[in-house]
C-alpha cells in the first residue's frame, strides 16, 4: 500500500513536470486576442435602430453590438449591458440588454439578448457616420 502512495506521488510530480501545450508567452498572447471590456466602464452609446448598438468604454475602444431587436432601443437614454457569465463583456458573448425611455407608459423599456460582434479599429470608427458615433 505505501509503495503504492510513493508510485502514485511521483507520476504526480513527474505530471507536474510536463511540458504544457500552452507557455506562458502563448498565455499573453491568447489574452491578448481576447477583445474584452468591463460593462460599468461604458461611456457612451448610439444605435442603429433597434438591432445594433455601438459602446465606446473606458479605455475609448468602440465595439459593436447586435441585438435581437430591442424595443425601444433607437430611442433610449440609458443603455446596459449584462454578459450573462458576469464579469467583463468580451467579442462573441451573449450578453443582455436593457434600455430605458423616454416613454410615457413604459413602451420604450425593454430587456433583450445580444451578441458582442466585433472592437472597432480607429478607421473604422472614423467611417462611421456622426450619429452613430460614441
Amino acid at each position: 500500500m505505501h509503495r503504492l502512495a510513493l508510485i502514485a506521488a511521483g507520476l504526480a510530480t513527474l505530471s507536474a513536470c510536463a511540458p504544457s501545450s500552452i507557455g506562458p508567452g502563448d498565455q499573453s498572447a491568447v489574452a491578448a486576442e481576447r477583445q474584452c471590456f468591463l460593462p460599468q466602464t461604458m461611456r457612451n452609446f448610439r444605435s442603429d435602430g433597434d438591432t445594433t448598438v455601438y459602446v465606446r468604454e473606458g479605455r475609448g475602444d468602440v465595439y459593436q453590438v447586435a441585438s435581437s431587436g430591442c424595443r425601444g432601443l433607437s430611442a433610449s437614454r440609458t443603455f446596459s449591458l449584462t454578459p450573462l457569465g458576469g464579469g467583463s463583456a468580451c467579442v462573441g458573448d451573449t450578453v443582455d440588454i436593457v434600455t430605458f425611455g423616454p416613454s410615457i407608459r413604459n413602451e420604450n423599456n425593454s430587456t433583450c439578448q445580444g451578441r458582442i460582434l466585433k472592437r472597432l479599429t480607429e478607421d473604422e470608427v472614423a467611417a462611421l457616420p456622426s450619429r452613430l458615433r460614441p
